[in-house]
Formats: structure tokens, sequence, C-alpha cells
């Protein structure tokens, strides 16, 4: 069965999903559409994420369950090794996951991060350096919101 809990954050009510002690995904949400389980996986969640929005932590060790493609997966670990404050584009990202020529791939991967946030498709930018699109929220602003963040805990 699958357990939620939710979580106010400075860019929106986050949803967060368990499946046998795993999380399956974190939605923005706009009203809670579960009752909330305290599992200790969703605990977890929300206090490492509660301290990011705080400025006090700047990686995740969370246990994640991917239902995508090989090559989608290769995607969301190399971006979970982009440094916490920095971008990359999506052709760095592509040859970082194995395929230099798979730019649209990894564009629809981050459209479909079931992780955003941990993990951080919001510091993926166009070729030309130009923010491109975020999918959560709300859009490009908090794609922004996001960025801001990292390089504002870093100063």
């Amino acid at each position: 069965m699958k357990k939620y809990t939710y979580l106010h954050t400075p860019i929106g009510l986050l949803e967060i999903e368990e499946y046998e002690k795993k999380l399956t995904a974190i939605r923005f949400a706009k009203y809670y559409q579960h009752p909330e389980d305290g599992s200790l996986i969703l605990q977890e969640a929300k206090w490492q994420l509660e301290a990011y929005f705080e400025g006090k932590r700047k990686e995740f060790n969370l246990p994640l369950h991917f239902e995508c493609s090989d090559f989608t997966k290769e995607v969301y670990r190399a971006l979970m090794h982009i440094p916490y404050g920095t971008t990359t584009t999506y052709k760095e990202l592509a040859t970082l996951a194995g395929n230099s020529k798979a730019s649209r791939a990894v564009e629809t991967a981050m459209k479909h991060n079931p992780f955003p946030v941990i993990v951080p498709c919001h510091r993926v930018l166009k070729d030309d350096g130009s923010l491109g699109e975020y999918s959560g929220g709300q859009g490009v602003k908090t794609k922004q919101w996001l960025l801001e963040h990292e390089k504002g805990v870093l100063t």
C-alpha cells in the first residue's frame, strides 16, 4: 500500500509518496489528497527536504525507486552528481549519462523526473545558458527560485 505525507515549502506544497520502504514520487500538489502517514522513510524525506529549504542540507540520502528506462536512470544518477549550486546543460548531462547525442532524451527525462529537488533537474540549463523550462510548481519561476536558493546558501 502506498503511503503519503506532505510538506509546505517556499516553492509550494509537496506530496511525498512511499511504497515498500522506498520513495516512489514527489509531486507538486494543490491540496492534501491522501491521509498522511508517519512512516520512517516519509519522515526522513520530510526532514531532509526541510533542511534543504532551510539551507542546512546540500545532498539527499534517501531510498528512491525509479520506474524508467536504464538510460533515464543513468541520467538521474549523473544528475545527482552535479554539485549543489552549480548547473549543467542537457548536452553535458547526456555525455555524463553515456550518450552525448541524447540531449532530447535528457530533456524528456527532466520533464518526467519523479523526484524534483532530490534529483535536481532545476540545475539543467539549455545549451545557450538560458533556463529552459521547468515542469513543476510554478514552472520557470520555481526553477529560478531553486537556483537562487542554492547560490544564496553558498555565499
